[in-house]
């Protein structure tokens, strides 16, 4: 399938993914937004369209008054792609790296600002696996503790019980009331086109049962050699140490090339942004937010 040139852009799509792939295995992105199975996954809530510009995919969200663009995709020097976009819209880039940042920091034209809120956090898989240490006596001590008290299985989480996992997030989403909460609404669409495409999107999971039933699941993907991005992390809150439990299995059965783990961005949410730095990221992946003067 073709992608419209520039200024020109249509829905994302699933017959879209092949060029994707091809051009983000070259790219090796360490930032958790570009999979395909993120952006086909998010495409309603955030509005996606795509377009060509020269050797460049641009992914631009539409849905806030102004458009907002990704970092455009493809080799080369993505500047004056960017100066052109800005040229035609009153949008603004989200999401870029620091190689980008460092185009435009020096460029009064220009306002570059961190976007503490939408940074990834970035892991040694093996420190997540072993928990050694004091810092982590807590993560080991509430394991041991959902250990001791249940009796529950591993299993590997494939399209064979993607509707088992399935159950399970509509169970979490009554627990949690995401139909009332914009944001856990579309987590739940976007953890539905993931298990609706857990094979061509290539994923990876796992899940725990207790007496037979789906408790807690995990789903991550590549995103570079080295790397495996967490999409999504679910536990039954009820149930005392099953996060940390889940976490620590999926992990640990990873291939030996996964050294890190993106956790992908706690969005602002103190409670998100707590949990994640007790697990003592490794490195803060920062995105930055560039806008033109005026």
């Amino acid at each position: 399938m073709s992608i419209p040139r520039y200024p020109h852009f249509e829905e994302l799509s699933l017959d879209q993914k092949h060029i994707f792939d091809e051009i983000l295995r070259k790219e090796q992105p360490k930032i958790s937004e570009f999979t395909f199975t993120n952006l086909f996954s998010w495409r309603t809530a955030h509005r996606f369209s795509v377009s060509v510009f020269g050797d460049f995919l641009i992914v631009r969200s539409g849905n806030r008054p102004t458009p907002r663009f990704l970092k455009p995709l493809g080799e080369g020097n993505p500047r004056e792609v960017i100066e052109q976009i800005f040229a035609d819209s009153q949008g603004l880039f989200m999401a870029l790296p620091e190689t980008i940042k460092d185009l435009f920091t020096d460029d009064a034209h220009f306002t570059v600002e961190l976007d503490r809120d939408n940074c990834d956090y970035l892991f040694v898989r093996e420190d997540l696996v072993a928990l050694k240490g004091s810092k982590y006596d807590g993560k080991r001590n509430l394991i041991k503790n959902f250990k001791s008290r249940y009796n529950y299985e591993y299993v590997a989480l494939d399209s064979s019980n993607a509707a088992e996992a399935l159950d399970f997030q509509e169970r979490w989403c009554v627990l949690k009331n995401c139909e009332s909460v914009e944001g856990l609404s579309s987590e739940r669409k976007a953890i539905e086109e993931m298990l609706a495409h857990f094979e061509p999107f290539r994923l990876i999971g796992g899940a725990i049962r207790l007496e037979g039933k789906i408790y807690a699941i995990a789903i991550g993907e590549q995103l570079n050699s080295q790397t495996l991005v967490m999409h999504a992390l679910k536990a039954d809150p009820n149930i005392t140490g099953l996060y940390q439990t889940i976490n620590n299995e999926f992990l640990s059965r990873l291939p030996e090339y996964f050294r890190y783990v993106n956790f992908e961005q706690d969005l602002g949410i103190p409670g998100l942004r707590k949990a994640k730095l007790s697990y003592h990221p490794s490195e803060i992946v920062k995105k930055y937010t560039l806008r033109p003067v005026g």
